[in-house]
């Protein structure tokens, strides 16, 4: 679990295959518990819901009230960072029952469990997060745990910098860095971006000046992409402050690396020829249309023809055969099988005309998406070339019209239209989608019509400029709001 997840993952794997072997069912049930948290560790946090969930009624049958409310410690820790913090809350608040025993290392997972609270509530901008932040402060204190003291004392100061009380938050982040700095500095980054950020707001810039000499190489060592991402934006918005134009754009270069390796896959480039794609297949269908007409037409003459044939035979034999009776009810039924063909040729047709028209249907949402999207590249590769400054424009200039271009783009009018082609081409979905699930809100149902487009979560992040992420975790939250277990039973409900 140091770091090597990847061995982790295939050792507790064949430990769980020589458990169900030897019958094991308490070992079973704690391999699958350290699977969830190695997958917890890589942030594959559906992955370890998925197992958590499956885990804990198996833990509830089995008995084992250490192991069940470890995991429901465990499965706590994951619904915060899917943002579901109310679940997370009712977790955490399940566990304080057994932790309350005086066992093994129970009052420290005690501690650990009502801190975790406060950070749900602070995050929900509740205040009762201050009161749990303080009675499991109160606890670490009485136990000597300082390494979780002083990540108690971090999470205060971040609820009141939250808060705007910069000068309440000051002490409690002061004290958890000069902590975290001497004896776990690879765990120190956040705490410093964000003690550095409450500095500025009380304009302190002595202190600044001196955090800024500290060796920042230990606390980045390990530092995952997210917390670079805020370490150098926090940098940037310094050494701005500072007007030191060098380090504010060794700031913006390490940045706009950190970006570029975040939003990899979505290069302008690739775009491009997903664009050129879409192109190509909306010619094809245009075609295959255009096809299918004239397919349409011939069959349509063929069925008159024939029509009038059997038309012509059936008078025939009535009037020449009329007291055959036998045979003439004999041609009947002949009529009436070919009669039956051509309805099911009939019916072919039109089964293979609707999946024309739906991957017509297709091709234009396709079409609509792209442009977009297209819309939005062109943003971000202005916004990316202005940001290496090639035409040496003063920073703040380069700044403002930065900011400018962003507005621009970010008028309502490109949605808006977006929303009208999408309306012309599903005219009862939404209302549909109303009357299913009232409860919605109209971003719920915007985020619901991105979804029904076929795009992938980096394509929606782009549409809304919101990260990665946070689509992952909208995704989640509109399933459960909907009542709705997995993505692909939502795609098959929007269908």
């Amino acid at each position: 679990m140091n770091g090597k997840f990847d061995l982790a993952l295939q050792n507790y794997k064949q430990a769980e295959k020589m458990y169900v072997f030897l019958e094991d069912e308490k070992n079973i049930f704690k391999v699958k518990s350290e699977l969830s948290a190695v997958y917890y560790s890589v942030s594959d946090y559906n992955k370890a819901l998925e197992i958590s969930s499956e885990l804990i009624p198996e833990l509830r049958a089995f008995g084992d009230e250490k192991l069940l409310n470890i995991q429901l410690l465990r499965q706590a820790n994951i619904l915060f960072n899917l943002a579901d913090y109310d679940c997370a809350i009712d977790n955490y608040k399940k566990t304080l029952t057994y932790f309350n025993k005086d066992i093994g290392n129970n009052i420290q997972n005690k501690y650990v469990a009502l801190m975790n609270i406060g950070e749900c509530y602070s995050q929900l901008n509740n205040k009762k997060s201050l009161d749990y932040f303080n009675q499991s402060l109160k606890g670490f204190q009485s136990i000597s745990d300082q390494r979780n003291e002083n990540l108690c004392l971090s999470r205060i100061g971040k609820y009141y910098f939250k808060d705007q009380k910069y000068n309440d938050a000051l002490p409690f982040l002061k004290k958890s860095f000069d902590y975290f700095y001497a004896s776990l500095p690879h765990l120190s980054i956040e705490i410093y971006a964000i003690y550095i950020r409450n500095l500025l707001k009380i304009n302190q810039y002595a202190e600044i000046q001196q955090l800024l000499t500290l060796d920042t190489e230990n606390m980045l060592s390990e530092a995952n992409l997210q917390e670079k991402v805020f370490y150098y934006e926090t940098m940037a918005l310094v050494y701005e402050k500072l007007n030191n134009v060098a380090k504010e754009y060794d700031a913006l270069k390490n940045l706009q690396k950190l970006y570029a390796e975040r939003e990899k896959k979505n290069t302008f480039e690739e775009l491009q020829k997903q664009l050129n794609q879409f192109n190509i297949k909306e010619e094809i269908s245009k075609n295959k249309n255009l096809e299918l007409k004239v397919f349409n037409l011939k069959l349509q003459n063929g069925i008159i023809l024939i029509s009038v044939l059997f038309t012509i035979v059936g008078v025939y034999y009535f009037v020449d055969k009329y007291k055959k009776k036998n045979k003439i009810q004999e041609l009947s039924l002949k009529q009436l099988e070919q009669e039956k063909k051509l309805h099911e040729k009939s019916a072919k047709l039109s089964a293979i005309q609707l999946q024309f028209e739906a991957e017509i249907i297709k091709a234009k949402e396709r079409e609509l998406t792209a442009l977009q999207l297209k819309i939005f590249q062109i943003k971000e590769k202005v916004i990316g070339f202005l940001e290496t400054n090639e035409l040496n424009i003063e920073s703040k200039s380069a700044s403002k019209l930065i900011k400018n271009i962003d507005r621009f783009f970010d008028n309502e009018d490109y949605w808006k239209e977006f929303q009208l082609k999408f309306i012309n081409m599903h005219p009862n979905f939404i209302s549909e989608i109303n009357k299913r699930y009232p409860k919605l809100t109209k971003k719920d149902i915007d985020f619901l019509v991105l979804i029904k487009l076929n795009l992938s979560n980096k394509e929606i992040a782009t549409l809304i400029n919101i990260s990665y992420e946070s689509v992952i975790s909208k995704r989640y939250l509109l399933r459960k709001k909907m009542g709705i277990n997995s993505d692909s039973e939502l795609v098959s409900v929007l269908s």
